[in-house]
């Protein structure tokens, strides 16, 4: 099983993030090749994760899983413990570059809602004050290679805060983008794109409200009562 362990890490690396249909697809010939059972259910999969944590914690990675409201599912993120958004852009990438992942970061996560259209985050208005510009080509490629791996996500003609994001650089988006990103108060976890209240507009994740609703009827922020239908989002407009 340490052999299938390191090739799913691996794996992980590679992805980035995985669905449960691509852990799935992953782990089938793993197993197979090494006569080892399978995970065969969400359970026994993040039991198996959380094994291979406790050798990956040492080397300052992680193996991180979190549901993505904007996409509907949960997904298995691979993380560096210590991730700044300066150390996210990989070698090889001219400083300017590097800013411009920074900048596309911040310039997503000042928005209420976190998500841009597509067509800004190729704007040279992004990279005003560097020394060097990067060609609207070249900032494709970019944001092409940083969404594969899940630091952002394209949908509906929009730039999103991706999965891996919200793990890796929760602590830095918390910290600088204070005004619109918060921790849940109930599980102290990112929240964006979840459920909130309908009196304080406080945004909590459906989970986490739903279970703590299961022994009282008001909101854990306001105090109110909770009028807020858990079967769907509401935005901050609501």
């Amino acid at each position: 099983m340490e052999v299938v362990k390191r090739g799913f890490v691996r794996a992980c690396k590679n992805h980035s993030y995985l669905s449960y249909e691509l852990i799935d697809n992953i782990l089938s010939p793993l197993c197979a090749n090494h006569k080892v059972s399978k995970p065969s259910s969400k359970e026994s999969v993040k039991v198996f994760v959380s094994e291979i944590n406790d050798s990956l914690n040492d080397l300052g990675q992680s193996l991180v899983f979190i549901k993505y409201p904007i996409k509907g599912e949960e997904y298995l993120v691979y993380v560096k413990t210590d991730a700044t958004p300066d150390s996210v852009s990989n070698t090889g990438l001219t400083p300017e570059e590097c800013q411009y992942f920074s900048k596309l970061l911040d310039r997503i996560a000042a928005e209420e809602d976190c998500n841009i259209p597509w067509n800004a985050a190729y704007s040279e208005l992004l990279l005003q004050g560097t020394s060097k510009t990067v060609k609207k080509s070249r900032m494709q490629e970019l944001l092409q290679k940083w969404t594969q791996m899940g630091y952002f996500m394209e949908l509906d003609e929009r730039i999103f805060l991706g999965p891996r994001s919200l793990v890796e650089l929760s602590f830095y988006l918390g910290s600088h983008h204070e005004e619109h990103i918060k921790n849940c108060m109930l599980c102290k976890c990112l929240v964006l794109w979840d459920t909130r209240c309908g009196s304080c507009n406080i945004q909590f994740h459906r989970e986490c409200i739903h279970t703590y609703l299961q022994r009282r009827d008001i909101c854990p922020s306001c105090g109110n009562l909770w009028t807020t239908p858990l079967r769907r989002s509401t935005d901050s407009s609501q």
